[in-house]
């Protein structure tokens, strides 16, 4: 598992862990220009391992920006490269959601309200 909690930038905490052999990486506080290499890092080396499915938990993400919706976009591309399906976790009524639906990026992800959901995806 890898943590990463930070205290001199925005506060952010990115750490991933197994269910059922699914990686899942998630990710609480804001997603800005100060902290979105964390997320990126720990996702692509996720993805370098080449898992079926890695699951991107952004359930307790209070803030989403453009360069965290840069951070999701390649993250999805590179997914697709690897052979991995990557399934997000944005519940309906938040912040990151209403983000998405606004950039129209949620038509490129593989969009789900919570984990159960995100973890039937195979």
């Amino acid at each position: 598992m890898t943590m990463t909690e930070l205290s001199d930038r925005a506060p952010i905490s990115v750490h991933t862990s197994q269910d059922q052999a699914v990686p899942v990486t998630a990710v609480a506080g804001e997603i800005d220009m100060s902290t979105a290499d964390l997320v990126w890092n720990e996702v692509h080396a996720r993805l370098a391992m080449k898992p079926d499915v890695l699951v991107l938990d952004l359930s307790g993400v209070e803030f989403i920006g453009s360069a965290g919706i840069h951070v999701l976009v390649h993250s999805q591309l590179e997914a697709e490269d690897g052979g991995t399906k990557l399934a997000v976790v944005v519940p309906e009524q938040s912040f990151a959601s209403r983000v998405l639906r606004t950039a129209g990026v949620n038509e490129m992800l593989d969009l789900h309200a919570d984990l159960p959901s995100a973890m039937s995806t195979r």
